[in-house]
């Protein structure tokens, strides 16, 4: 099925994506600290990367922690819960979930909205002029549009179950 091919396609993507974040964040405060301690020179730029992986890195993160049923779960009721209270349960954190990360795009339009007119801080040496913030709050939009995908998947599965009908044998 298509929605399970994209999904992996995705999870593929945002995986990698989140891998080369991880790396270039190490790189980035390694090399910071060593320029910083062992050169007494600071690399202004090098922050400006820190903070565009680190964004980058929790919002695609989480989307993974969507995907992947990762994120907090209380279970101190589930020992006492019918299967009827039990599917209730899921069905209201998955609504209160669905109602979160909804909240979470439209921070994200709003901050991509807000990252097109404002510019970075930080002097970057090699620019003629200052980048648009849009490089940071983009990372709100994209990882909260692929936590509601991932997580309407996940409803997709949790709801609409197939149930094989067991035949006994005698």
């Amino acid at each position: 099925m298509w929605p399970e091919k994209v999904s992996s396609v995705l999870l593929r993507s945002v995986s990698l994506i989140g891998m080369f974040m991880l790396v270039l964040i190490s790189v980035t405060l390694f090399t910071g600290v060593i320029t910083r301690y062992v050169f007494s020179y600071s690399i202004p730029e090098l922050e400006v990367l820190r903070k565009f992986s680190l964004l980058w890195l929790v919002f695609l993160g989480s989307a993974i922690a969507v995907k992947e049923k990762a994120h907090l779960e209380i279970d101190i009721l589930s020992d006492y819960l019918s299967e009827k209270g039990t599917k209730i349960r899921d069905a209201i954190v998955y609504f209160l979930t669905l109602v979160g990360i909804v909240i979470l795009v439209f921070i994200g339009v709003a901050a991509f909205k807000s990252g097109l007119v404002r510019s970075e801080l930080v002097s970057i040496r090699f620019l003629s002029s200052q980048p648009s913030l849009i490089y940071y709050y983009s990372a709100f939009l994209v990882g909260s549009i692929l936590m509601v995908y991932f997580h309407l998947l996940n409803a997709k599965g949790l709801f609409f179950k197939k149930h094989k009908k067991e035949v006994k044998s005698k």
